[in-house]
């Protein structure tokens, strides 16, 4: 597959995973019995999932197209991973205690930020 390809995937994975925290953070906040939003927060579940995987592989596919991956990875390498980590983990913290949803709203942006910060600086 082409470089290109693996950017758009990378790009798409990532706007579907913020889309899906979004989704969980206005759940979260509106309240309510947990039986009226099941079938949707599963599928925003789903779809973080899904999503991670998607950034995650089309992350690799990359680092291949780059030569990345043969050797030690890049310190860059290493901050995008854990900041991956970050986000595929918040969404439990967003599932048990849903009043700090605000506060996702207002950090998820400056994490996904940082990440493109990082790709962008390349810090050694």
């Amino acid at each position: 597959m082409p470089y290109e390809f693996y950017i758009v995937l990378h790009l798409l994975g990532i706007m579907v995973l913020f889309a899906c925290l979004g989704g969980a953070v206005i759940l979260g906040l509106r309240g309510g019995d947990d039986r009226d939003v099941a079938p949707l927060r599963r599928l925003l579940m789903i779809g973080h999932g899904v999503a991670l995987l998607v950034v995650f592989v089309a992350g690799f596919g990359l680092m291949a197209k780059r030569g990345i991956m043969g050797g030690g990875w890049p310190l860059w390498i290493w901050i995008k991973l854990a900041l991956w980590l970050l986000l595929g983990g918040s969404v439990t913290l967003v599932r048990r205690s849903p009043e700090m949803g605000r506060v996702w709203l207002f950090l998820w942006p400056v994490v996904g930020a940082a990440a493109v910060w990082v790709v962008m600086a390349k810090p050694t």
